[in-house]
């Protein structure tokens, strides 16, 4: 590698040669004597510093003119600056991110590196510099994005664990309700039906009281397993999403073709899959039914690792995912998997309600 030449060898060169080569340098340039006084300065170092010509830079200081205190205003010693540093041992320094003081007191944010140069009267340095703001913005826009990134992730973990959690909680209940009320209620029926038939020709009076609350009580257990469905149904932990479909689909009041595969997905992924077909059968049962629907579909499909849930009817049309729909709910718990729902209903076009969800793993 070469040296730089001295200024006895610039003084050499043509009339507008080193000015020329130095001005066509993306980056900053100054040079400074043994005193440490800008004896050049290029257009580069000229602009970025804030200043309109070199000549307002020539013969000044550098380190009280550039480099005399830091970003929060508090002053930078002599004896700490490193564009020093090469004038006093001869060694190079290569600063990453400094910050330089301009014209007008501003602060621009440099790399620069800063060697020695030897003149005919004693050691001076040549530094080079480069603002680096643009890199700076950069760094500082990844950082916010990674942040962000962050904390959606965290959010979207969050929310998945609320999801879990709540589905958790809907199984204890289910299964409380199950073992607990509903067997008592059963246990209860029982024993109302084996007094009636206990009774005697001439107790009618006791023994429609006991029907009656015979009705009553199958009445409350018939509600009751349609709660623990609503809950949770355990046909869909024991035998997956095509048996607790089939279930569901023999209470609709309407006609539903059935395309499920008898398969398992994940847990997660099968109780949103059902809750789906749940709203929307209940929407179809409720509104497209009155209007004249006259039959409903529910198909289910493996496509690129994402079950494809889709349930449809041949209504009136007009659903929509608003304020007030059990379809928002239904939105955001599909969100939380990372899926997707749709919602197709034009007016007298009846209405189509597609769920894509991402299967990760196995059941």
């Amino acid at each position: 590698m070469g040296t730089l030449p001295t200024p006895d060898v610039w003084r050499s060169w043509p009339d507008g040669m080193l000015q020329a080569l130095l001005a066509s340098v993306v980056d900053a340039v100054y040079v400074v004597d043994p005193d440490g006084r800008v004896l050049f300065a290029n257009p580069a170092a000229v602009l970025t510093l804030g200043y309109d010509d070199a000549g307002e830079l020539l013969g000044r200081l550098s380190h009280p003119t550039i480099h005399y205190k830091r970003p929060d205003g508090t002053p930078f010693p002599d004896e700490e600056c490193p564009l020093l540093r090469p004038r006093a041992t001869g060694e190079a320094v290569q600063v990453e991110q400094d910050w330089f003081v301009r014209r007008d007191g501003s602060m621009v944010p440099v790399a620069y590196s800063s060697s020695p140069l030897q003149m005919a009267e004693g050691r001076g340095a040549v530094v080079v510099f480069r603002d680096i703001s643009e890199r700076l913005e950069a760094e500082e826009a990844r950082l916010r994005e990674g942040i962000a990134r962050s904390l959606a992730e965290e959010l979207e973990a969050s929310r998945a664990r609320i999801v879990a959690a709540a589905d958790a909680e809907r199984r204890r209940i289910g299964r409380d309700l199950h073992d607990g009320a509903q067997q008592r209620l059963v246990h209860l029926l029982m024993l109302l039906q084996g007094a009636t038939a206990r009774v005697g020709e001439d107790d009618e009076a006791v023994r429609d009281a006991l029907g009656e609350a015979a009705g009553h009580a199958r009445e409350a257990v018939q509600e009751l397993r349609e709660l623990v469905a609503g809950i949770h149904p355990a046909i869909l932990t024991n035998r997956g999403l095509g048996a607790a479909v089939e279930a569901l689909t023999a209470r609709s009041p309407l006609p539903v073709a059935i395309d499920v595969p008898d398969r398992r997905w994940p847990a997660p992924v099968e109780v949103s899959a059902y809750f789906v077909v749940a709203e929307a059968l209940t929407n179809a049962a409720k509104h497209a039914a009155q209007a004249g629907a006259s039959r409903a579909w529910v198909r289910a499909s493996d496509c690129d690792g994402r079950l494809l849930v889709e349930v449809g009817d041949d209504g009136p049309g007009g659903a929509a995912v608003g304020a007030g729909s059990g379809l928002t709910g239904l939105a955001d718990r599909v969100a939380v998997l990372g899926g997707t729902l749709e919602v197709v209903s034009p007016v007298g076009g009846g209405t189509v309600v597609r769920a894509g969800l991402p299967v990760e793993g196995g059941a």
